[in-house]
């Protein structure tokens, strides 16, 4: 999951949402990539197995991600990878390219999504939500 980070208010509503969806599902693994605006230091946030998150200072000049632990799990294989409210150029060109099965986007213009979800609200846990209802609806269909 992709998720960029806009204030610590609404990153804990997502966190929340997404603890509510988890515990509801049969999610075997799961791996969140937090990516972070200039002047928020990633060391003053909340640190989890699960979560890695990315700066600025993670992206050569190159456009290429400098942090090796980060970089292996990139290119591990995924079922899925949801994108939610990704607006920072940079990571998205890196993180696009993650290798899945299914990419959804949330609510963002991405290329490489397979499937495209648009909620009607901006409340975190309406859209986790309602992705994980839309998502299951498409696979009792598939």
């Amino acid at each position: 999951m992709v998720l960029s980070y806009h204030n610590m208010e609404r990153y804990a509503q997502f966190r929340k949402a997404l603890d509510v969806m988890l515990n509801k599902s049969d999610v075997q693994e799961l791996w969140i990539v937090v990516v972070l605006p200039s002047g928020v230091k990633k060391e003053e946030l909340p640190q989890h197995k699960l979560i890695s998150y990315i700066g600025p200072k993670d992206i050569s000049w190159f456009g290429k991600l400098t942090d090796e632990k980060i970089l292996s799990r990139v290119n591990m294989k995924r079922d899925m990878v949801l994108w939610f409210e990704m607006n920072v150029k940079g990571p998205s060109n890196i993180l696009s390219k993650i290798p899945a099965k299914t990419m959804v986007s949330i609510g963002v213009p991405l290329a490489t999504a397979h499937i495209q979800i648009t909620p009607s609200t901006d409340d975190p846990s309406e859209i986790v939500t309602f992705v994980q209802q839309t998502l299951q609806k498409i696979n009792e269909y598939e």
